[in-house]
């Protein structure tokens, strides 16, 4: 068998099928603790196994995609965008499915931020089957699992051991347990004394208690053990993880040695996926930190589509780093050219290149299907231009300038998906000097006798000038010819003046195109003297 295509998810699928086997059913896995914001770069993990579903499913093959929030993970350190961190700390060492949501909307911290992401990832065509990690353990289901964990200790130990400079404890235990009484897991002695039996002394209220396993709702096993049992638990078939997990010795390394040697069953294909950045940020985000972006204020700039495109795109081993700037609208661009190309006949000089463009853009497909042409798209930096000429109203930009294009209800739907991230984009990231406004009545800016005939000219041309007809070319000859030499003016000061009258500033978008934009009958009145 062959991958569909060289493009990585399709290698990654058939690598999974190769490893695990035919079997009725794969099992995918992501998974992330919801201890703060969950950011974009978390998102990285979610797409991979999405994309990777999707070659699977390409090839005939049925998935489970499966998603773990681990809420029952603890509170370590307070986020700092919270309202008010320093209420906070009180929480700290207590589970985060159990502590109050910082902006009161959910039943919980961790509540909230599940609800944000989950909501998120609908946008770009991602559900997965969740596991509310809290949930599990409280109601038993990994009773049997914990106990094999802790009659297994010391072959866990060893395996920990090899990759630690000191050795853990003697009395060392791969669970955590959370006090009945303070919450927090803080304990100054706990021990497991054979079949169900567990005590615990709190080092925090120094309660202290001995329960059963199979009914206890705050037990619970440590990060390197509770990953390769739920491996073992849900059969996981294939989970990627970040480069933090991927390291010799790291959480990976281990989990695949305490699968076999402590649950007879064999890891999970792996792929390591590398950190996705901010351009002009600091360096990785960080929950803890507050400094990052989520998945929702990436998708107020970019279209789903193009968030999906953007990370097919990129092998999961390599980082990036995603643009808020003028960058925003280069990605556009790229994105277009892309879609241009997969709606047309295979390149036979480069048919690998054409090849993996063409899934790159069917993997970003929130439905999944290819139209019979490709979408009537409105450029994204011409938008930008006519958005500020008619004064951010798209419902006036769509009938002055794309009514002839753009008529069917899903290319308008197109249409506003991307007016609307445009708008967004000039009123919250683009740099000062490709934002304008333009004059709604006529200005009298300070200017120079040769400025004044330079404007008379530009006037006069516009009046003797059929604007919609001729070409840029040629009316830029004609500015030239009229308002430069024949105003015995130099350009910098003609363009001076024009761009004062129209928005009173020293330079703007290129002339020629620009009057072309903005129509003779507003150009007369906003140039009137």
């Amino acid at each position: 068998m062959k991958p569909l295509s060289s493009h990585w998810a399709d290698i990654a699928a058939l690598q999974i099928i190769k490893n695990r086997g035919d079997k009725d059913c794969y099992v995918l896995a992501s998974g992330i603790t919801p201890s703060g914001m969950i950011h974009v770069g978390n998102f990285r993990e979610v797409i991979t196994v999405d994309l990777v579903a999707r070659a699977l499913r390409a090839l005939g093959r049925h998935v489970r995609f499966i998603y773990s929030w681990d809420n029952f993970d603890t509170f370590r350190s307070v986020p700092k965008n919270l309202p008010d961190p320093e209420s906070f700390v009180r929480y700290l060492r207590q589970p985060i499915a159990r502590i109050p949501d910082p902006w009161g909307q959910a039943e919980s911290f961790a509540a909230g931020r599940i609800r944000l992401f989950e909501e998120e990832l609908k946008e770009v065509a991602i559900s997965p089957e969740y596991r509310y990690q809290e949930t599990l353990y409280a109601a038993g289901t990994y009773a049997d699992r914990i106990r094999k964990a802790l009659e297994s200790k010391e072959v866990i130990r060893k395996i920990l051991n090899l990759h630690r400079s000191s050795p853990l404890a003697d009395d060392w235990l791969p669970t955590a347990v959370y006090c009945r009484q303070c919450h927090r897991d803080e304990m100054e002695q706990q021990s497991y004394q054979g079949e169900w039996s567990y005590f615990y002394h709190c080092a925090s209220c120094h309660h202290e208690e001995t329960f059963d396993i199979r009914h206890s709702d705050n037990l619970k096993l440590n990060w390197r053990i509770d990953w390769p049992m739920r491996w073992a638990f849900e059969g996981v078939d294939f989970e990627p993880g970040g480069k933090d997990h991927s390291s010799q010795g790291g959480s990976f390394d281990t989990g695949k040695a305490i699968i076999r040697e402590v649950w007879g069953q064999e890891p999970p294909a792996y792929l390591q996926y590398d950190f996705v950045m901010i351009k002009g940020g600091a360096g990785k985000m960080s929950s803890s930190s507050g400094d990052l972006y989520t998945l929702g204020e990436v998708l107020d700039i970019y279209e789903p589509q193009v968030v999906r495109w953007i990370f097919a795109n990129h092998r999961p081993n390599h980082d990036f780093a995603i643009a808020f700037d003028e960058d925003v609208i280069k990605i556009y661009e790229e994105f277009d050219r892309a879609e241009q190309l997969a709606y047309q006949p295979c390149d036979e000089s480069r048919p690998g290149k054409w090849q993996l463009n063409r899934r790159s853009y069917e993997l970003s497909l929130t439905d999944g299907k290819m139209e019979e042409q490709a979408p009537v798209r409105a450029g994204f930096r011409l938008l930008c231009n006519r958005i500020q000429i008619c004064g951010g109203d798209l419902g006036r930009v769509l009938k002055r300038y794309y009514s002839e294009s753009i008529k069917s209800p899903a290319d308008q739907e197109k249409f506003h998906a991307r007016a609307s991230r445009a708008l967004k984009w000039l009123q919250t990231f683009a740099p000062d000097e490709f934002r304008y406004t333009l004059n709604s009545n006529p200005v009298r800016p300070d200017l120079g006798d040769d400025q004044l005939r330079a404007l008379q000219a530009i006037r006069q041309l516009i009046h003797e000038t059929d604007l919609d007809a001729i070409s840029t070319k040629d009316l830029n000859e004609l500015i030239w010819e009229k308002a430069v030499r024949g105003a015995d003016c130099d350009a910098p000061d003609m363009f001076r003046a024009v761009y004062q009258k129209l928005i009173s500033r020293n330079q703007g978008p290129r002339l020629p195109g620009f009057l072309k934009e903005i129509g003779k009958e507003r150009l007369l009145e906003i140039l009137s003297e």
